[in-house]
């Protein structure tokens, strides 16, 4: 117990130390700088009434789906191949599916007790909620839909340790839903970049187009939703006992 508060402690002193010396000695020299170009050009056309503008007055989000916007689009579709890889590897056939579930059906369902179920309920409700806030206000707050969905995933593992996947699968939580959600969510994305091409003529990704925040607010909506479903699939899929995966690709269900 001395030990751990020691290196708690020592911890503390680490960060005070260098939250004095990167703030108030400028070790870094970072203090006191010009403002490059760059950084006035985004900071005034974040939220200018006209012109080249993201409609935000929050930069990062800005920069990151308008100026940057190909970059994030490239990366949110590498994100969806890598958890499709995943899923195309580890998916079983409807007859391995059925094995699966005759399986699992027979193994204990274990929870954890009354109080800690109780105490997640509570905790992933305002998981659920936060993430909610950190999506949904990207475009106006530091956030977004990749942050937001990353909070939910928390979440969700939560429900994965206390209930048990069997339990939400029980709720309609399974993966014909989760893979349909997460298309869902990519296919937001794909009509917010191509709508303006179609409806006033402009380029892919000129979300500068669309009326106020709409463009900023649908790709956070969209990236929130392919991010939460998305990671929901995977975890589904490797939810699934090791003894029962093993059992099923051996052929050893029948015997």
């Amino acid at each position: 117990m001395k030990r751990d508060v020691i290196v708690a402690v020592s911890f503390l002193f680490a960060f005070l130390f260098m939250a004095y010396a990167l703030v108030y000695a400028n070790v870094l020299g970072l203090g006191g700088a010009e403002l490059r170009p760059l950084g006035e050009f985004y900071l005034s056309h974040a939220f200018a009434h006209e012109g080249l503008t993201s409609h935000s007055p929050e930069v990062v989000t800005a920069i990151v789906w308008n100026y940057r916007g190909f970059d994030t689009l490239f990366e949110t579709f590498v994100f969806f191949l890598a958890i499709m890889g995943a899923f195309s590897v580890l998916r079983l056939t409807k007859k391995q599916e059925s094995i699966v579930k005759e399986l699992e059906e027979k193994e204990p369902h274990r929870r954890m007790d009354l109080i800690v179920r109780a105490i997640t309920k509570l905790v992933v409700v305002m998981i659920v909620a936060i993430s909610a806030s950190i999506a949904l206000h990207g475009h106006l707050t530091p956030g977004g839909g990749f942050q937001g969905g990353s909070a939910m995933a928390v979440a969700s593992l939560l429900l994965f340790a206390v209930f048990s996947k069997f339990t939400l699968e029980r709720k309609g939580l399974n993966i014909r839903h989760t893979v349909s959600a997460y298309a869902l969510g990519l296919a937001l994305i794909l009509v917010t970049v191509l709508a303006p091409v179609f409806i006033y003529g402009g380029k892919v990704l000129e979300i500068n187009l669309l009326p106020g925040e709409t463009g900023l607010f649908n790709l956070d909506v969209g990236e929130y939703t392919a991010v939460t479903f998305g990671f929901l699939t995977v975890f589904l899929v490797l939810g699934v006992s090791e003894w029962i995966f093993k059992t099923v690709l051996r052929g050893e269900a029948n015997d």
